[in-house]
C-alpha cells in the first residue's frame, strides 16, 4: 500500500453499530450522567459505556478518588447506579445524543435471571449494547453480606461467565460484550470461556486490584484527605498498559472476540499500539479524568494524519499487525549490536553513565560518550533511558 495516497477514516462498522472514532469513553465517573455523555460526544468520541448499574447493590459506594497526573488514578470505593438508576440514565442519554451507548450492567452474582432481568431493561430503555461487568465491584473478592457472590468473584468463574454471558445474548437482540477481571486470574481461561458462550466482543483490562497510598509521616494511613480508613481499590492509568497491551495481545491471538481494548491509555500513539496488537476500540478513562473531553479531538486528528501518512484506510488495516512479531521468548531475535552516538544531540550529561548495571559506557578526555566494545552487553538500556535520543542502535531487521 502506497502512504499517502489513500482517503483515510475513522469511522468503522462494530457488528451492527456504526462509530465514528476508535475512541470510547469508559465506564466511570465520566458517564454516570446525559450531560456528560453529550459532551463527550460533542468532543468526538466514537462511543461510551455507562456507569455501572447494578440490579442489587452488594455494598454501599461512595465516590473517593485520589490520583497522580501522568502515573495512576486509585478510587478505594465509587458510587454504582441502582437499576431504576441505570435506566434513566441511558433513557435520558438518548433523549439527547446519538453517540451509540454501551450499558454497563452487572446481576446479582449467580442469578442468571437477575442478569437478564437487568439486560432487557437496559435494552428497552435505548441501549445499543450491554456491557456485561464480571469485574465491579472489585474491592476484595467479597460476598455480599446476605452471602451472595458479586462483582469479581463472578469473574473468577469462567463457567458462570459462559453460562451469564450466553443467556443473556439469547435474551437480547443488541451486542453483548463482557468485561472480564483480570486480578488473581488465568485471564485466557476468562477469554476463552467468553468466547464459547457466543457473545460479541471482550472489554480488557478494566481497574486493577491496588493499594491505597499512604503518609509515611502519619503512621501509614491514607494520604487521601477525603476518607478516614482506606481499602484496597481500583487502580487505573498509564501504570497499566503494558500489561492491558499483553491481554489485548493474548487475547486477539487466542479467540474470535471483537476487543475493546483500554488501559492505560493518555496519547493517540497508545491508541495505535492497542490497535496494532488486536483491539478494535480503545476505551479510556484516566485521561480524560486529568485532563477533559477537550483532549479528544486532537487525539482524532493525530489518529487520522497518522493512517494518513502511513497509508492505512480504515482502522481494521491497522488491526493486528504487531502480532506477527510477537513470539515466546525463546523465539526472540537477540543482535548483538553496540550502541551509537548522534555527537549532535548529546548534551554530555552523563545520564547514561549512571545506568547501574552498565560498566561499558565512559566519557573520553573531550567528554564524548564511548563504549568499552569487550564489556558491552547489547542490552539497549541507554538508548531508552538517554533524554536526548543521542543513543541508538541500527535496526538491522529494518533492511531484511
Amino acid at each position: 500500500m502506497a502512504k499517502g495516497d489513500k482517503m483515510s477514516t475513522l469511522k468503522q462498522q462494530v457488528g451492527k453499530l456504526t462509530i465514528s472514532s476508535p475512541i470510547m469513553v469508559a465506564s466511570g465517573p465520566l458517564t454516570d450522567s446525559p450531560d456528560l455523555i453529550k459532551k463527550a460526544e460533542d468532543y468526538g468520541a466514537g462511543c461510551v459505556s455507562t456507569k455501572l448499574t447494578l440490579l442489587e447493590q452488594p455494598i454501599k459506594g461512595h465516590r473517593r478518588m485520589y490520583a497522580v497526573r501522568g502515573m495512576y488514578t486509585f478510587n478505594p470505593s465509587d458510587k454504582r447506579n441502582d437499576y431504576e438508576q441505570g435506566l434513566e440514565l441511558v433513557y435520558k442519554t438518548k433523549q439527547i445524543t446519538s453517540i451509540p451507548v454501551f450499558a454497563n450492567i452487572a446481576g446479582p452474582g449467580g442469578n442468571t435471571e437477575g442478569w437478564i432481568k437487568i439486560a432487557k431493561g437496559m435494552e428497552e430503555a435505548g441501549a445499543d449494547a450491554l456491557e456485561l461487568n464480571f469485574t465491579c465491584p472489585n474491592m476484595a473478592f467479597s460476598k455480599t453480606p446476605d452471602g451472595k457472590v458479586a462483582g469479581a468473584m463472578v469473574g473468577r468463574n469462567p463457567a458462570l461467565m459462559k453460562e451469564i454471558a450466553s443467556n443473556v445474548k439469547k435474551a437480547v437482540s443488541i451486542p453483548v460484550f463482557a468485561k472480564a477481571t483480570a486480578t488473581n486470574v488465568d485471564y485466557m481461561l476468562s477469554a476463552k470461556a467468553l468466547d464459547e458462550s457466543g457473545i460479541d466482543g471482550i472489554v480488557t483490562m478494566g481497574s486493577q486490584l491496588g493499594v491505597p497510598p499512604i503518609d509515611i509521616y502519619r503512621g501509614g494511613r491514607t494520604i487521601m484527605p477525603n476518607v478516614g480508613l482506606n481499602s484496597t481499590g481500583g487502580l487505573t492509568g498509564p501504570v497499566n498498559r503494558l500489561v492491558a497491551l499483553r491481554l489485548i495481545s493474548n487475547v486477539a491471538m487466542n479467540t474470535k472476540l471483537t476487543i475493546l481494548g483500554g488501559g492505560g491509555i493518555t496519547e493517540w500513539q497508545h491508541c495505535i499500539e492497542a490497535i496494532m496488537f488486536g483491539a478494535t476500540l480503545t476505551p479510556i478513562c484516566s485521561k480524560f479524568l486529568w485532563d477533559g473531553f477537550e483532549v479528544i479531538p486532537k487525539m482524532n486528528e493525530a489518529i487520522l494524519r497518522f493512517m494518513e501518512e502511513q497509508g492505512y484506510e480504515t482502522i481494521g488495516d491497522m488491526r493486528g499487525l504487531a502480532l506477527k512479531y510477537l513470539v515466546p521468548s525463546d523465539k526472540i531475535e537477540a543482535y548483538d549490536v553496540l550502541p551509537h552516538f548522534d555527537r549532535a544531540k548529546c548534551v554530555r550529561c552523563g545520564m547514561c553513565l549512571k545506568i547501574g548495571s552498565c560498566t561499558a559506557l565512559y566519557f573520553d578526555e573531550e567528554k564524548n560518550v564511548r563504549v568499552h566494545e569487550d564489556k558491552c552487553q547489547y542490552c539497549g538500556l541507554c538508548a531508552s533511558l538517554c533524554p536526548k535520543k543521542a543513543i541508538f542502535f541500527p535496526r538491522y531487521w529494518e533492511e531484511q
